[in-house]
């Protein structure tokens, strides 16, 4: 399983709403103020540079940054390859070292309460000898998820720990954006729209895929991101990681440690006794 928090078609989206509004924003502006006071201020340009080049700039790299490579869980090795930093070796850290933190907290304003929180992952230096140098491959790495909820971010590491320990049969993940795109984006975007239609009606379906979708976050901007370095995902390079990562006989499928073993029949225990409870 390569899990990775690399997601450029989201920041797109994002970044597009921002811009879009920026905008929506300067020409209110222009039109009270004029626009020859507007851009003869330097304020004006000020946020120009801030609110409009900026954007474009995030944009224009999402679309021709490389995206980073995985980190990879291999459930016959019990093991995770990570991507080191730019030119560095790859770690194989067993999977009982990994460690998860799903957080969360509560934000409250006239509008409501915002329930947000983050998940990460964290990967040991199996090689790290206590020693912490500048510009050294350092003792942890980690995969970070901002912006997610704590039963979302808990649901994310379950999803990992089930593949790890119960095996792929029992999970159910949506991968069809990961694979090959037979359908144009065009084609794909109508579709989409036909299938919002049917499920919300036109109006809302309207304001959804074509005023919030396409206008606002460009749904197609994102789409042909996503297709350029996500369809297929990036792969781990060379030969070694290449060989860790080919199918074991079961025989020689790693197998949990005794104090992992100990410690899921205290766990199972303790459920027995508050159930019967």
């Amino acid at each position: 399983m390569d899990v990775s928090d690399c997601t450029p078609g989201v920041i797109v989206a994002t970044v597009h709403l921002t811009l879009v509004c920026s905008l929506l924003g300067m020409l209110w502006m222009g039109y009270g103020l004029g626009a020859e006071l507007f851009f003869g201020h330097w304020l004006g340009w000020m946020l120009i540079v801030v609110f409009v080049v900026l954007p474009v700039l995030v944009i224009l790299t999402a679309v021709f940054t490389e995206p980073r490579e995985p980190v990879r869980f291999n459930r016959q090795r019990r093991e995770v390859c990570v991507p080191g930093r730019k030119g560095e070796q790859y770690w194989y850290v067993p999977w009982e070292m990994v460690k998860a933190s799903a957080e969360g907290f509560n934000t409250v304003s006239q509008a409501g309460v915002n329930m947000n929180g983050s998940l990460m992952i964290g990967f040991p230096n199996p090689d790290f000898n206590g020693e912490v140098k500048l510009g050294g491959n350092g003792f942890s790495s980690n995969v970070y998820f901002p912006n997610v909820v704590p039963t979302v971010g808990a649901g994310m590491w379950e999803l990992i720990r089930t593949y790890m320990e119960e095996g792929p049969e029992h999970l159910k993940v949506e991968t069809e954006h990961f694979t090959a795109q037979k359908e144009g984006i065009i084609e794909r975007y109508i579709k989409d729209v036909k299938a919002s239609i049917a499920k919300r009606g036109r109006f809302k379906a309207f304001l959804w895929d074509g005023i919030f979708g396409l206008i606002m976050c460009n749904i197609l901007l994102v789409d042909y991101i996503n297709r350029r370095h996500l369809s297929p995902p990036p792969d781990l390079k060379g030969d070694r990681v290449k060989q860790w990562s080919k199918p074991l006989p079961k025989e020689q499928w790693a197998k949990r440690s005794a104090e992992l073993e100990q410690a899921i029949r205290e766990r199972e225990a303790e459920l027995a006794r508050q159930t019967a409870a």
